[in-house]
This record gives structure tokens, C-alpha cells and sequence, in this order.
């Protein structure tokens, strides 16, 4: 894979300050081979001269684009036609200084073809980008499949129709010029990466790049006034591309929204989508909340028999959690709590007895019991249309042939967050650290299985050295090892969904603690393009695939219509 990184129109000296403050960093997060620049506006907010190119090379740029103010420097005329770095727009008449076209090998050998146009409304002198582009392409020919083009132009519609122009032809278009930053970003059906406008890097305290004051006595008086690049609240705009070099094709392009504060990138930036549990965790209880309604209506009443053993205070806090939210789903609950030192007979018992009872649809088993009692046996006792939680060896053995039966609460949660967010997962490769039964493997077949189709691998204990060189072969990375924060930023490849289904309580200072996860989440969220936090992550949906199990059991044993 070839990661390419854009950045927007660079504001003057406010904007170069960014540029060369965060494309280092940027660089070593997410394994980019090759930064484009916009250079147009670089130089006191109007153009481009040697020293601002020079500065901009130097501060790890390796092309440049231009656009209509590319010329607004008297000493930029000579210096395009002889910069084989610069690019400028490939549309305009005969003649013109310097070419439209580049092809650069970016670090890891993959010719790259930069092609820059410029837009036709509003900006007359240019011929057609249409037929330009037509040209441009030809002229690259077989030289390199991987290809670049920053559009700039005035007019939405006409880079939305550039798009599609060059679906499954170029790798990406994008789109430059209005300074603000538009949130379209896309693959095309044919593997184009688009966005409309990738915005400015530079002072957003401004009228687009340029001091606000002055801007506004403009266009409150008619009066020319002198225009400077803003200086207040710095920012990058950007776009991380990545291309399969085989094909040209893009497979994933993300929006950068970096603050720049105090000479460094802030710690944040919303390159990383925190996938949160609560909204599709909300989705579920209310499908559920619906479902019962059926059922009460014919006069039925789904009832859940939560079982315990001990009293483990972290037990008490997800029983208090799965009770509420059956109560409010209309679903009846049953506690049973068994003293710790119940015998594993005497719980096997107490399970039987559940099992038989017509007006119990589900049991739940919360583990781990408390010593002697056996947890296993306890599972097995269920009748596995009670199991609502999914761990009976016969539901685990019709989840692995594909047939009807009860899924783990955890890992049916986790794909039905993955789908809520809309996360790309067909043809995609899985790597699920962890084998558990409970986690590990059901979540691998679930992932492999019609709906999802993706390539699963499961790694674990005995994979050995090679488990974090596995783990950065994921497209979605699933963490349930149960080990804190051992899933760190050099575990993900750039651009990975990564799912923490781990939790963990520790100490901070104070003689506090907090809840955490298997992934380290301060690290790995400048790596990721998507996670989930943890607490309000995966937890939430556990929660709500027990409430929808339970209702899917009653509905089964009272031969509704849903079953």
C-alpha cells in the first residue's frame, strides 16, 4: 500500500509554521511515502517564491501544486519553468512556464504521477480541465499507476463532475481553492478517492487564511485595504490517501483537522473517529423495546433468570447494568444469588431448575462464580435455547457450521457496532487477538461469515514474536487478550479500525483508578482511523445484545412470528 498525504493551501508564513511543525510527526504516525503541498498562497498569502519552495522542501514536502495566485510573485515565473518539484496547472494555453504533469517515485519505490488543473468558472484564461485531464492521462501512459490530481477550482459542481470524470482512472482527485475544508470525502465506485475542497493550513482566526480585520473593512467599505495572513488559531488541513500500487486504486481516504498550538501539534486530531458504544447500544435496546411490545401484546411476558454466585463487586455493577436495561426494555427479571462456597451441584440445581420453568425465557450466567462452583458446568446446564448468552457448547458448535442459535453477547455487539458506524468490512482482513470462547473465537466466525466476509486471523499466546507483525496486517484489528494496554501504536497499521474489548481498572494518582483497555488508547488513536474508547465502547453493546437475545428466546419459545 502507497500512503499519500495532501496538504491544503498553505497560508503564508502562519501556514509554513505548521507545515513544518507536524510533517515529521505525521510522517511516523501514518507511514506516509509521499506529501503534496499546495504552495499557491505560501508566500505572504499570494503565490510562491524560491525561499518559500525551498523552506517547504525543506520542512519535508516532496511536490508541489499551484493554482491561480502561483504567479503573483515576479520571481516565481522563471523558478516554475526550471523546479522539476513544482507542479502547476496542466490546463493552461501554450507556453506557459513549467509542466502540469510529474511523476515522482515516492519512499517506497511506487511511481507517482501529480497532476494539477485548474477550474474554468470564474477563471476564463484556462482551457478545458476536462480535456486537460484527458491529455494528462495519456501522457502518463504506463508510467506510473498510482496518479494524483489536485483540482483547483471555484465551483463545487465542477469538481464534483471532475470526480467522476476520473472515477477508476486516477487514484484521487481533490479538490483546492475555497480554503474550507468539506466533508464528502469518499471512494468512488471505481476506486477513486475524492474530496470537494481539502481547505487551508494556516490561521482560522481569519477570512479564509487572511486577517480578519482588514478583510472585513474590505467588504464593509470598497476601500482597497492591505491583506495579511492570519496569525490566530493555526491549523493543518489534509488528506491521508492510501493506494494499492497494483491496481492504482484507492482503498481509503481520510479528512486532517490538526490545531497547532505553542509550536506543536495538539494531541488530538479528528483524523481518529472514536466509534462510542451508546448511540448503536441505544439502537438495539429500542429494536428490542419494540419486539417486546409484540410479545406482550399477544400476551406474552419475556422473563430473564440473571444467576451469581459470590458476591464480586465488579459482577454486582454489569448485573445492576443488565437489569436496568431489561426493565426498561419490558423484559421481567429474576435474580438468583447463591452464597459464595455454593458447590458446583448445587448451582447445576438451581439452572435445571430455571431451565424447566415455562415462564423463564432466558438464564444468564453472570461468571466468573465463586470458588468451588465450576463455571463451565453451570453453562452446560442451560438448555440452549435459554442461553442468551451464547456460551452452551451446542450454540458455540451452530455459530461455527452457520446455523440458528444464540451468539455470544460481546462479539455480536461488536459487529453490530462495526455495521452501526458503517465500517468497510467485506474483503477486508481481520486479525482477532484472543481465543477464547467467550470473545476470541466467535468473534472471528462472525467476522468471516456471510453479512461481514471478511479474512479472519486469530492470534494469541502461542502466536509468538510474530503476533505484532500480525497484528499491523489489520484492516480491523479486534483486541480481547486481556492483557492492559498491549495493543500499542506499533501493533496498528495506519489507517486500522481497532476494537478494545478488553477492560481493566487501574490505579492513577490520588489513590484513584480508572477503567481501561487492552489498547493503548493515547498512543494508537494517532494511528488509527477509528477506535472504540473504553469505558462506552464495546461495553454498552454487550449490554444490549443480552436484552435482544432475551427477546429473540421468547419469542422463539412462544412461536411468534419473528422467529
Amino acid at each position: 500500500m502507497t500512503n499519500l498525504l495532501f496538504i491544503a493551501d498553505v497560508i503564508g508564513s502562519p501556514g509554513r509554521e505548521v507545515v513544518r511543525g507536524t510533517i515529521a510527526e505525521l510522517r511516523r504516525r501514518h507511514d506516509i511515502h509521499l506529501v503534496i503541498c499546495n504552495c499557491e498562497n505560501s508566500a505572504a498569502g499570494f503565490g510562491v517564491t524560491r525561499d518559500v519552495a525551498r523552506d517547504l522542501f525543506d520542512a519535508g514536502c516532496d511536490v508541489l501544486t499551484g493554482g491561480n495566485h502561483l504567479w503573483d510573485k515576479k520571481d516565481a515565473i522563471d523558478y516554475i519553468g526550471e523546479e522539476p518539484r513544482l507542479v502547476r496547472p496542466y490546463n493552461l494555453p501554450p507556453g506557459t512556464p513549467g509542466e502540469g504533469v510529474r511523476i515522482v517515485n515516492a519512499s517506497n519505490g511506487t511511481p507517482v504521477a501529480v497532476v494539477n488543473l485548474i477550474g474554468r468558472v470564474f477563471m476564463k484564461e484556462a482551457d478545458c480541465p476536462f480535456r486537460g485531464v484527458d491529455a494528462a492521462l495519456a501522457s502518463i501512459g504506463a508510467k506510473a499507476k498510482v496518479v494524483f490530481v489536485d483540482f483547483h477550482a471555484e465551483i463545487t459542481a465542477e469538481k464534483v463532475a471532475m470526480g467522476w470524470h476520473l472515477d477508476g482512472r486516477a487514484s484521487a482527485m481533490v479538490g483546492t481553492h475555497t480554503h474550507v475544508q468539506t466533508a464528502d470525502d469518499r471512494v468512488l465506485p471505481k476506486g477513486t478517492a475524492f474530496l470537494t475542497d481539502a481547505g487551508m493550513t494556516g490561521g482560522f482566526d481569519s477570512v479564509i487564511g487572511m486577517d480578519r480585520g482588514a478583510a472585513l473593512k474590505r467588504f464593509l467599505t470598497s476601500m482597497p485595504e492591505r491583506l495579511q495572513p492570519s496569525e490566530g488559531d493555526l491549523r493543518l488541513n489534509a488528506v491521508l490517501v492510501s493506494v494499492d500500487e497494483a491496481t492504482g486504486k484507492a482503498t481509503r481516504i481520510t479528512r486532517l483537522q490538526i490545531p497547532y498550538e505553542n509550536g506543536a501539534a495538539a494531541a488530538a486530531s479528528s483524523s481518529c473517529r472514536l466509534l462510542t458504544g451508546a448511540e448503536p447500544a441505544e439502537s438495539v435496546r429500542i429494536e428490542a423495546k419494540m419486539r417486546t411490545q409484540v410479545l406482550l401484546d399477544q400476551g406474552h411476558k419475556p422473563k430473564l433468570a440473571l444467576v451469581s454466585v459470590g458476591d464480586d463487586p465488579a459482577s454486582k455493577v454489569y448485573l445492576k447494568k443488565k437489569f436496568e436495561a431489561c426493565s426498561d426494555a419490558g423484559i421481567a427479571v429474576e435474580r438468583v444469588t447463591l452464597p459464595a462456597g455454593t458447590t458446583t451441584e448445587e448451582v447445576v440445581r438451581k439452572v435445571q431448575a430455571l431451565g424447566a420453568d415455562d415462564a423463564i425465557h432466558g438464564i444468564l450466567v453472570q461468571l466468573p462464580l465463586a470458588a468451588p462452583a465450576d463455571g463451565n458446568a453451570a453453562l452446560e446446564a442451560i438448555p440452549p435455547h435459554k442461553d442468551v448468552d451464547g456460551f452452551h457448547p451446542e450454540n458455540a458448535g451452530r455459530l461455527a457450521v452457520g446455523l440458528p442459535g444464540f451468539v455470544p453477547a460481546t462479539p455480536y455487539g461488536v459487529v453490530r457496532l462495526l455495521q452501526y458506524y458503517e465500517i468497510p468490512l467485506k474483503g477486508k482482513h481481520a486479525v482477532v487477538l484472543g481465543r477464547s470462547h467467550i470473545v476470541g473465537r466467535p468473534a472471528a466466525t462472525l467476522l468471516s461469515s456471510k453479512g461481514c466476509d471478511m479474512t479472519v486471523t486469530i492470534g494469541h499466546s502461542g502466536s509468538g514474536p510474530e503476533l505484532k507483525n500480525l497484528a499491523r496486517q489489520a484492516d480491523v484489528l479486534v483486541a480481547a487478550v486481556g492483557k492492559r494496554h498491549m495493543v500499542t501504536a506499533d501493533w496498528v497499521k495506519p489507517g486500522a479500525v481497532v476494537v478494545d474489548v478488553g477492560i481493566h481498572r487501574m490505579d492513577v494518582p490520588g489513590g484513584k483508578s480508572r477503567l481501561t483497555g487492552d489498547v493503548e488508547f493515547e498512543s494508537v488513536q494517532h494511528v488509527a482511523s477509528a477506535v472504540t474508547p473504553v469505558p462506552g465502547g464495546v461495553g454498552p453493546m454487550t449490554v444490549a445484545m443480552v436484552v435482544l437475545n432475551t427477546v429473540i428466546a421468547a419469542e422463539r419459545q412462544c412461536a411468534t412470528v419473528r422467529v
